[in-house]
């Protein structure tokens, strides 16, 4: 059977080819027969198979569907095809709905969709769905053809689903064979500024810049990606968010079918607009500043090449992230061994972040500026622990508060105080379990507010006592950060301050579901109940009577001797990018 302008062809196998029921052995092709052979495909289909009209309402349901959905023939016959989803689902599947009837062809919604069925009695089960059209003399009908899929398959498209769509800075699409645009991540949504269902079912032409559709440059690449075994790598300007330029790699390959056949393409971006405009700004200035030193001139081709050699290490980095990816769908126990490996390229690449701001730290003047550029060095140093330690982590499934919160408070101290010997630090800490994105807010909202006890309540190196708790309970996590330095000054109002890190850190509090209360009862003690932290009931009450832990202050000071020495050690100048990445 093939399928043209939506109309169900039962002539020819492909499009355009007239083989006159040539499927049929000649004794089966009257109609009469011909119909009893259809009936039998339907009804003995092991597929659950629905039949649906114009209005998309079923209007017919072959007998295992009735059975996997635990319905009646009457009882299902005549309803809308949404009663067959989840309720979550029922808005915009009248939507899709619509649009696919406007202009209707055969298509195959994969089980890397994450689609979901629900059968009467509520039990909800994933499925890989294929839409076949057909014309009657009357009207359009559509044939659902619904395959449940097993739990480990499930499993495996949830990883790479979970992979695809925590990558933030890619944009990940499939493309089916026509290009149309089958999946949309986070990190699409975010570089085109497009939502899900305003992208959804487009042609991709739509990312593209208008030159480039008009020079035909999306069919070039389908037809050079369908010739191609190894895919089309192409580096430019592409079309971003609102209409402006971002320049990005992007890597377009066809998938093809156990025959070979070209089935649909995937289509990876990486956004590489800072990396392209950092090194643009470099090369203008020293474009102009070659004119008045010769030696500076020199300095800044040897940080350019740092910079090109970085960009390239990390795009070799991500091509091996991206061939791991590739590993999960082929072999899923090899899936513990790609997270642990991402977890580690993110830290390694962080690391990669703070060692360029400290070069840069270097050639600024600006005292505010130096510290503006510590403090985001600090920042990125707290991500980097929180993947560090999910790498090292025996157990993936979360990450415990106490594991980690240690050394982000140490880096803190280390970092802001000149004497951390006299800071005299207890932390109370339940063995709270975290996933990555409570993780990352929770340690850079602790390092804020540590950061803020260090710089106004006891600066200049004076001696103080900070304490920082963190205890669950059943529904959120209550975290207290105090000390006994000066307090706050008077009239203090949070909601009018101006300080960056202040913001900041009202900010995290409020995207982990709390909000900060300052008060002043001999030093300054702020508080936040995190509602989008939780903890069960019964792990609340294990929790509850965990000990004080005790920091030893020679820690501390060792921790600022090892932060300094790395701070000279990049003094020397190198275009080995493996001098500052680990």
């Amino acid at each position: 059977m093939s399928q043209e302008a939506g109309v169900l062809n039962l002539e020819s196998e492909r499009p355009g080819e007239s083989v006159h029921a040539g499927w049929l052995p000649a004794d089966l092709q009257s109609p009469e027969n011909s119909m009893e052979m259809l009936d039998a495909l339907f009804e003995g289909n092991p597929d659950m198979v629905l039949v649906v009209g114009a209005g998309g309402r079923i209007v017919g349901a072959n007998s295992r569907a009735l059975a996997e959905y635990h319905y009646r023939r009457d009882e299902v016959e005549g309803q809308p095809l949404c009663i067959l989803l989840p309720e979550a689902a029922h808005s915009r599947h009248a939507e899709h709905m619509e649009n696919y009837m406007r202009n209707p062809r055969a298509r195959s919604m994969g089980s890397c969709m994450n689609l979901k069925s629900v059968d009467s009695r509520g039990n909800e089960f994933p499925v890989d769905v294929m839409l076949w059209p057909f014309q009657s003399e009357h009207q359009q009908y559509v044939i659902a053809v619904c395959h449940p899929l097993d739990a480990a398959g499930s499993r495996a498209h949830w990883q790479i689903h979970a992979l695809v769509e925590n990558a933030r800075e890619y944009a990940v699409n499939l493309i089916d064979s026509r290009g149309h645009i089958l999946t949309w991540n986070e990190g699409s949504q975010g570089i085109y500024n497009l939502t899900a269902s305003q992208a959804l079912g487009k042609y991709y032409s739509v990312l593209f810049t208008p030159e480039q559709v008009a020079a035909g440059e999306p069919e070039r690449q389908m037809e050079e990606a369908s010739r191609s075994t190894v895919g089309l790598r192409t580096a430019g300007w592409r079309l971003g968010p609102s209409g402006a330029l971002i320049w990005a790699e992007t890597e377009f390959k066809a998938a093809r079918d156990h025959t070979g056949e070209v089935c649909g393409f995937s289509r990876v971006l990486h956004d590489l607009t800072a990396y392209k405009r950092a090194e643009e700004e470099l090369r203008e200035a020293g474009r102009i500043k070659a004119q008045l030193n010769v030696d500076l001139e020199k300095r800044v081709a040897e940080r350019t090449g740092q910079l090109e050699s970085t960009v390239e290490e990390l795009r070799r980095k991500n091509e091996e992230v991206e061939a791991l990816v590739a590993m999960v769908s082929d072999d899923l126990g090899e899936k513990e061994i790609l997270l642990r490996e991402v977890y580690h390229r993110v830290k390694n690449n962080l690391q990669v972040v703070q060692s360029l701001l400290k070069m840069g730290s270097r050639t600024v003047q600006s005292t505010d500026a130096r510290q503006a550029i510590d403090t985001a060095v600090q920042r990125v140093h707290v991500m980097a622990t929180v993947h560090e330690h999910l790498y090292q982590m025996p157990d993936l499934a979360g990450l415990p508060l106490s594991e980690y919160l240690r050394d982000i408070v140490e880096g803190a101290i280390a970092s802001n105080s000149e004497k951390p010997q006299l800071i005299k630090l207890e932390l109370e800490l339940d063995d709270i379990p975290l996933s990555l994105d409570l993780a990352v807010p929770f340690g850079l909202l602790t390092n804020e507010l540590v950061s803020n006890c260090l710089k106004h309540g006891i600066p200049a190196g004076r001696a103080g006592n900070i304490r920082i708790s963190a205890r669950g309970a059943a529904g959120t996590v209550r975290l207290i950060v105090e000390d006994d330095g000066v307090g706050l000054p008077e009239g203090f109002e949070a909601t009018k301050g101006t300080s960056m890190g202040l913001k900041l850190a009202a900010s995290l509090a409020h995207q982990l579901g709390g909000h900060l209360e300052f008060s002043s009862p001999g030093g300054c003690r702020v508080y936040s109940d995190l509602t989008r932290i939780t903890v069960p009931a019964e792990r609340a009450a294990l929790v509850a009577a965990a000990a004080t832990i005790s920091i030893d202050p020679a820690r501390l000071t060792a921790a600022r001797n090892k932060k300094a020495g790395g701070l000279k050690s990049l003094n020397r100048p190198s275009t080995d990018p493996s001098c500052f990445i680990s």
